[in-house]
Order: C-alpha cells, then sequence, then structure tokens
C-alpha cells in the first residue's frame, strides 16, 4: 500500500466548509442529538470558527483533518445562535446554542504559554493513515507554544493512545455529570511539554 504524503498547514478561509464538515463528521455522536446530517451541521457550526487557530492536514489536495490550538485570550470556536436555528431549525438551534456555547466557548484556565488543543477530527476515508498524528505534531511545532493541554472522553480509546504516543500525559480526570445521557464517564485532561 502507498503512503500517501501529509501536509500540515494554518487554515484559510477557503477552508471553512471543509473544516466545518470535519469536525461535524469528527464529532458525529455528539452532535447526532442535534441532527445525523453531518451537512446540516456543517453549515449550523461553520460560521461560528474561528479559523485563525485551525490547522488542516491535507492529503492530494483533500482536507484530511483539522485541529485547533486555542489559549487562555479565546476559544477556536463560538456557538452562533442565527447559523444554528437557520440550519437546524428555532427549537434544535435554541437548544443547540445552549449546548454548544458551553463546550464551544467556556473559559479554560491555562497560563499564556499554553496551547489548549481542541477539535482534533480526521475525516472517516482517511482515518487510520498516521493523520491525527502528523497534524498534531507538526501544528504544536508551528503554534510557538510551551506546552499543551487538552482533554478527553475516556471512552475515546484511540485518540487517547494517539495522544500518549504523543507524549502527553493524564494529570486530571473529571467525572461527567450526565454520564448515561452523554455516553462517557469522564474527561481526562492531558498535558505535554514542549521545551
Amino acid at each position: 500500500m502507498e503512503t500517501k504524503k501529509i501536509q500540515v498547514r494554518p487554515a484559510a478561509e477557503a477552508d471553512r466548509g471543509a473544516v466545518a464538515l470535519c469536525i461535524a463528521e469528527g464529532f458525529e455522536k455528539d452532535f447526532s442529538v442535534l441532527c445525523r446530517e453531518n451537512r446540516t451541521v456543517a453549515d449550523a457550526i461553520a460560521s461560528g470558527l474561528n479559523l485563525e487557530r485551525f490547522y488542516v492536514a491535507e492529503i492530494e489536495g483533500d482536507i484530511a483533518g483539522v485541529m485547533a490550538i486555542s489559549d487562555c485570550s479565546g476559544r477556536a470556536a463560538r456557538a452562533d445562535e442565527k447559523a444554528l436555528r437557520k440550519h437546524l431549525g428555532f427549537v434544535k438551534g435554541t437548544i443547540g446554542r445552549l449546548v454548544l456555547k458551553e463546550e464551544f466557548e467556556g473559559k479554560v484556565d491555562i497560563p499564556v504559554t499554553t496551547g489548549y488543543i481542541e477539535f482534533v477530527a480526521v475525516r472517516k476515508k482517511f482515518r487510520k493513515q498516521g493523520v491525527a498524528t502528523a497534524l498534531l505534531r507538526e501544528s504544536m511545532e508551528m503554534s510557538g507554544y510551551r506546552d499543551f493541554v487538552l482533554d478527553v472522553t475516556d471512552v475515546n480509546e484511540n485518540a487517547i493512545r494517539c495522544y500518549q504516543k504523543l507524549g502527553f500525559a493524564q494529570f486530571k480526570r473529571v467525572p461527567e455529570k450526565h454520564a448515561k445521557q452523554k455516553g462517557f464517564g469522564a474527561k481526562i485532561w492531558m498535558r505535554l511539554k514542549m521545551r
């Protein structure tokens, strides 16, 4: 099997739709309570993405994966109520705004030298090809932060293994209040010191 070259670069405005679709597909299970159609979810979240914080991994010109690195000054996305209502309808859009505001916009208490990794997602057809590893490694290098933190659900074993291989180690575990509804028991916080 031929190994395809993965190129990592900062996201551009022209990537907005593809970045949103990759997030919708990567977090399909999470978004399914609002809508099961990835394209509709992508349209609903696209306008709220702060693309200056995103990186993309490309394979032969296709965006294969995305991730964002935010920090204590702000997050990588906001819940755009107008867009959510337009694409999901009034009721689901309003509920989506309430749920996603906390998830997308919640303050992360970290030092200015620390990057917060979020929205790591790989399109289905590109999974198991090293995209997430290349994306994480190269974007962290480009970003210039001295260390990084991220959170991952305790049931996402593939992601946890990927992060551990890159040197991330758990430093905190936060039990989920609504574990049964959300489908996971805790968020695992992991840290990596670069220099």
